[in-house]
């Protein structure tokens, strides 16, 4: 296939958001200079970059300036099949990477995904099958091509009067099997080409698939790939998981992680890790002033480690968005604990400061939330956290701490990662109302929370302990008190809810009196409690309240324990 191009029409990095306002076509972008041109489609977004090269009067010299991971995203993004001419000009590095980044299941590559790669990059003709052959990694040629042929005999066959050769399995002047006949076509049609084009690489390929063996083969392309990524700032699992090493906030000092001085002229970073991820925080008012080369390339590494440690499909746009979005909020994090709000002194910092340490920081700040969290699981109440705190308890809980989008929006489902010091605020004080009504009932309260296990619900609503929270023993408590019986959380008879109607409520809302003395009560002991026992009383504000007192059911009340029998 021949690609068709339509008619043409040490210094700081772009903004985030800044790019896309200064995106020119035809002759405008043909004005530009190759350096001009270079800036505006490293930071371009995919569909942009598709067409400005293009538009290019060169874009085969546009498309080998981009950074292999940049380019790589942007195929992903666009979809593979439907950009073939982006992989058809891309250099033999860069195909090289495409099938490091996208091809490789731990250490065993995925050699029909590594093929259609190949396949690709030689939609222009024999001349581009010999070009993208010879250009890409050559052991890691000979291992795909090694996945689909295996080679019985080579030219002395020829000559073998009493053994000639099957000339149906020839290709060139070697004997071949093909072991995927799906494929077969195809590999024949690349090696035929290689044979007619340059017999003497075709030759040096074929002897290396006839004695090399497939194990070795493999084991050496894989350590070949992973030295090759590690140049792109992708380390092996235990360098990346560094990352995740946590950091005393008290005694954290930016001083000690200053980045050393690096040398102008540093060629600029890959743009993804600035096109993704745009917000109005401390961090995107800093990279709004633009950042250098240095601190680009090394915001990309931080991204490249933690999507090695988080397990990340670097192919995939959506986990990247996801992945970038943490890598964000935690240097985010950090910079606010360090800065402030002070926009100036966060651009210095982060201008000066290696980013993973600030990673680290940032992560770190949310570590105490799942140590409490994981403290309130493990207590009494555990079993028993529902709603909004189960969820958090359990988005906190997590290898990495999440934030419970719950918090957010009521009723809301879901998790992300932290993104500021009002996440990290919001989630403290959630967690210290949960703490104060762990106190509550294990210092204060005259009963103790049953394990799920020991729970007698037999002829009770509800019937089962998954439909049990912590109002249900609370207001169970306050009933029976009201009732003039112990307080605790002996199941409430169902012919005393009508009586227990005319105390709590008035005018079909909760009695506000009432309200007012478990407040005075409940202060006395936890006053960080309230929250808790607000929300329980809201129960009955919004579920037993509104109804008319002869025609209460137990199955459409909630935070009560009721016995029907």
């Amino acid at each position: 296939m021949t690609i068709k191009h339509p008619p043409a029409g040490g210094k700081k990095d772009l903004a985030p958001g800044e790019s896309s306002a200064l995106h020119l076509h035809g002759q405008a972008f043909h004005a530009l200079s190759l350096e001009q041109q270079r800036e505006q489609l490293r930071l371009a977004d995919a569909s942009m970059r598709y067409r400005m090269i293009l538009d290019a009067a060169d874009g085969r010299d546009l498309t080998h300036s981009l950074a292999s991971q940049d380019l790589f995203l942007t195929i992903k993004e666009l979809g593979r099949d439907e950009v073939p001419e982006l992989v058809a000009m891309s250099s033999g590095e860069q195909l090289t990477a495409f099938i490091d980044l996208d091809c490789w299941k731990g250490d065993r590559i995925d050699a029909p995904e590594a093929l259609q790669w190949l396949a690709l990059a030689m939609t222009e003709g024999e001349e581009a099958v010999l070009t993208a052959a010879a250009a890409i990694d050559f052991e890691l040629l000979v291992l795909i091509m090694a996945k689909f042929v295996r080679v019985l005999r080579g030219p002395e066959a020829f000559h073998d009067e009493d053994n000639p050769p099957d000339l149906s399995k020839c290709v060139g002047s070697y004997e071949v099997d093909f072991l995927q006949q799906k494929y077969a076509r195809l590999v024949s049609s690349i090696l035929d080409c290689l044979y007619r084009l340059d017999s003497a690489f075709y030759m040096h390929l074929m002897e290396a698939l006839r004695w090399e063996l497939l194990s070795s083969l493999e084991e050496n392309a894989y350590q070949g790939r992973c030295e090759r990524l590690q140049d792109l700032g992708f380390p092996d699992a235990l360098q990346a998981a560094e990352i995740y090493a946590p950091l005393d906030p008290a005694t954290f000092e930016a001083a000690s992680y200053r980045r050393h001085a690096t040398v102008d002229g540093t060629a600029p970073a890959p743009g993804f890790a600035l096109s993704i991820v745009r917000r109005g925080d401390l961090l995107g008012r800093v990279l709004s002033m633009g950042i250098g080369a240095a601190t680009g390339w090394d915001l990309v590494y931080l991204a490249n480690k933690m999507m090695v440690a988080d397990r990340i499909d670097c192919g995939d746009r959506d986990a990247l968005k996801t992945a970038m979005d943490k890598v964000y909020g935690y240097l985010n994090l950090a910079l606010e604990h360090l800065c402030h709000n002070d926009a100036e002194r966060a651009a210095q910092l982060l201008e000066n400061s290696y980013l993973q340490p600030l990673f680290q920081l940032g992560y770190s700040l949310t570590l105490s939330l799942q140590q409490r969290a994981r403290r309130l699981r493990s207590s009494s109440l555990g079993p028993w956290l529902d709603g909004v705190w189960a969820m958090l308890s359990e988005a906190l809980s997590a290898v990495r701490p999440l934030y419970p989008l719950a918090l957010d929006t009521p009723g809301a489902g879901g998790t992300r990662s932290f993104r500021d010091l009002s996440d990290v605020e919001r989630v403290a004080e959630t967690l210290a109302s949960i703490e104060a009504a762990r106190r509550l009932f294990e210092e204060h309260f005259p009963f103790r929370l049953p394990a799920p296990d020991d729970l007698d619900l037999c002829g009770c609503q509800p019937d089962q302990f998954q439909g049990v929270g912590l109002r249900h023993f609370f207001l169970t408590a306050v009933a029976n008190r009201l009732s003039g019986r112990p307080f605790d959380i002996t199941p409430l008879p169902a012919r005393e809810l009508a009586g227990l109607h005319y105390q709590v409520c008035k005018d079909k809302t909760l009695n506000n009196v009432l309200r007012e003395e478990i407040r005075t009560w409940i202060g006395k002991m936890e006053p960080d409690a309230w929250p808790f026992v607000e929300a329980c009383l809201h129960c009955w504000n919004d579920t037993l309240c509104p109804l008319l007192p002869e025609r209460l059911d137990a199955r459409f009340l909630d935070g009560l324990l009721v016995r029907l029998s």
